[in-house]
């Protein structure tokens, strides 16, 4: 995935726009550029882990990245990168 979002930075920087930063807020807009995984346990084979439902969990967050839908909302993001203050 940090590669996706590496490329996407790239493809901002190639349009004379800032990088996206913090990252939480963009994806947390834009659920829909990820395939949502609704099955599924990541147990490992052990008797806990998280399961896979509809939307966000933390078997695996919004699910698969779709790169185009992605490039498509990044490109037309205008934003300023957000500055994490901690």
């Amino acid at each position: 995935v940090a590669a996706i979002f590496a490329k996407l930075n790239g493809l901002r920087l190639s349009r004379g726009q800032p990088p996206l930063g913090f990252l939480n807020p963009f994806i947390y807009q834009n659920p829909d550029a990820f395939q949502d995984v609704q099955s599924g346990t990541n147990n490992a084979g052990h008797r806990y882990g998280f399961t896979a439902v509809e939307g966000w969990d933390a078997a695996t967050g919004f699910g698969s990245p779709n790169y185009e839908k992605l490039a498509a909302v990044a490109v037309r993001t205008p934003k300023t990168p957000e500055t994490l203050v901690v």
